[in-house]
């Protein structure tokens, strides 16, 4: 009996991940920012709530959303002009930096979207969060 009353608990409470949205926080400035915040999903909605106050950036409703997208890059952490001068002053060997991988979701309904940078370890889950809510994510590599 409370195993059961545990799996229904589970199944109606909501779903949770970091992110950061990209706010502008000056009407018609050029200050854009990424800002902490939290999404929700809910039964009926999606919700971006700021991480640090009781502030709803953006709701959804499931009905409304459009179209999802997920991109991502991968940046060096250091540039070849950096990795040839080492290379050319230490050691005459070729050095290997790792590269750093940066994932945005951008959802959108008819009037209003989102651009989220989202964390590494949460693109998959969130992706998850989408299909399981019958969403085609579009997936966007934006290495050139």
């Amino acid at each position: 009996m409370l195993i059961l009353s545990q799996l229904t608990f589970a199944q109606t409470s909501p779903s949770i991940y970091e992110a950061e949205i990209l706010k502008n926080p000056n009407r018609g400035g050029k200050d854009t920012r990424e800002v902490n915040a939290v999404l929700e999903f809910g039964k009926e909605t999606l919700k971006i709530t700021s991480r640090r106050k009781k502030e709803i950036f953006k709701e959804f409703k499931y009905s409304d959303i459009k179209y999802i997208e997920h991109s991502y890059s991968k940046t060096p952490l250091v540039t070849a002009a950096t990795r040839t001068a080492v290379l050319a002053l230490l050691t005459g060997l070729p050095l290997f930096f790792s590269e750093n991988e940066k994932h945005w979701l951008t959802l959108g309904t008819d009037s209003d979207f989102a651009v989220l940078k989202i964390e590494n370890d949460n693109y998959r889950l969130l992706k998850m969060e989408f299909l399981v809510r019958n969403f085609e994510v579009i997936n966007v590599n934006e290495n050139r």
